[in-house]
């Protein structure tokens, strides 16, 4: 009993092995394991130690790389294995690398699917530290894939360039909004509003006659021609490198044949597919991606909901804007999409959502058999179905 909360021992799963004169080296060996939980905050990280006939033990130590390392080179004591596991966070990924040397397994969690495994009334650092320690002792631990940094620096750059991409919408919202509140309610030349001809137009405004106590809206609207043609000059650059960059990765061409899909959305699927065999099944591939319905399930009843939506938004975005497209360039997949529309116009949502998911799967059908798309086969009744079980 600690601060009110009694601590359960841990049972551990005992295996026999097949020669019976390995029991004592094979008891030796589980005696050694240990697993430990991190449970880090900004501050201060506790570690719970958890071993097998032996009491579990709570260290308190400084969110610190380096007092980590040293910290499990302690415990590597008489040829320990050390299991690691601490929750994934935005740092996870740096943490995973560099403790993967002094640690023989390291597993980042889910905290979210964390809490149906193991509940507990109290809730402190100790209690989850070691909540982590006994699910990894017992391989219960919800696993997140953590790709290399390769992979992880790709993902961040397609991140970035997104947040460019709406910056750059908000300013040329703003810009229009202010133009039309000083009268300007059409651009001078026909055409998009941003081309360069209206763009100069524009910057002939924000200079006309000055700056004057009445017409400082003048200034704001230079500006924002000044920070839309930096974020311009941004998003070149990292569009120009993410060009670059998927031109070496052997799927690029590959999902790029599908149609209606451009580069933009093919890396976004690569990036986070990362390794796409460790999706055994083509509705967990799309349930990563969020684009599988909630289930609301009791007795007889079953009612699907709207997408769950979990997973990386940016694929969901980049893969709903190729549905729009797909469904006008292919024959089979806009077929399917009036399928599920079934004549009714407030179906066109739920049908390129269903277009966006029939998407993905074809794109890990792809993956797996290294073929290019094939409109053919597509229209094929089962086919798909067939090609990723």
């Amino acid at each position: 009993m600690r601060g009110g909360v009694r601590y359960a021992p841990v049972n551990f799963i005992n295996v026999v092995p097949h020669e019976a004169g390995h029991n004592n080296l094979f008891e030796r060996r589980l005696q050694m394991d240990k697993y430990i939980g991190f449970d880090i905050d900004s501050k201060k990280t506790v570690a719970c130690v958890v071993q097998k006939g032996k009491k579990d033990r709570f260290t308190t130590l400084k969110t610190d790389i380096e007092q980590m390392k040293n910290f499990l080179q302690k415990q590597r004591n008489q040829g320990a294995k050390l299991h690691l596991t601490f929750e994934i966070s935005g740092e996870a990924g740096y943490r995973y690398d560099a403790l993967a040397d002094v640690a023989d397994t390291i597993t980042v969690g889910n905290p979210t699917k964390m809490t149906w495994i193991y509940r507990s009334a109290k809730k402190n650092d100790r209690i989850d530290a070691r909540k982590q320690a006994v699910l990894l002792s017992i391989g219960e631990v919800p696993k997140v894939h953590i790709p290399s940094r390769e992979v992880r620096q790709w993902r961040l750059t397609i991140q970035h360039r997104r947040k460019i991409v709406n910056r750059v919408t908000a300013v040329k919202n703003r810009t229009r909004a202010l133009l039309k509140a000083n009268g300007f309610t059409r651009a001078a030349h026909k055409g998009s509003w941003w081309k360069k001809s209206n763009r100069a137009w524009m910057w002939w405004i924000s200079q006309d006659g000055g700056i004057t106590s009445e017409q400082l809206w003048r200034m704001s609207l230079s500006n924002m021609l000044d920070e839309l043609d930096l974020l311009d000059k941004q998003l070149k650059r990292v569009t120009m490198y993410l060009d670059s960059y998927l031109a070496n990765q052997p799927g690029g061409e590959l999902l790029m044949s599908i149609p209606g899909v451009g580069p933009r959305t093919a890396e976004a699927v690569l990036a986070y597919t990362d390794e796409v065999r460790r999706f055994n099944r083509s509705k967990q591939y799309c349930a990563y991606f969020g684009l599988t319905p909630k289930l609301d399930e009791s007795g007889s009843s079953r009612r699907l909901g709207h997408i769950s939506k979990q997973g990386p938004s940016v694929v969901r975005w980049l893969i709903v804007e190729s549905a729009w497209r797909a469904i006008k360039k292919s024959r089979a997949l806009g077929s399917f999409y009036e399928r599920v529309m079934a004549g009714q116009k407030s179906r066109k949502k739920i049908a390129v959502v269903a277009v966006a998911r029939k998407l993905l799967s074809i794109m890990r059908a792809m993956q797996m058999t290294g073929e290019l798309f094939n409109e053919e086969l597509v229209c094929v009744d089962g086919w798909l179905e067939r090609t990723l079980r």
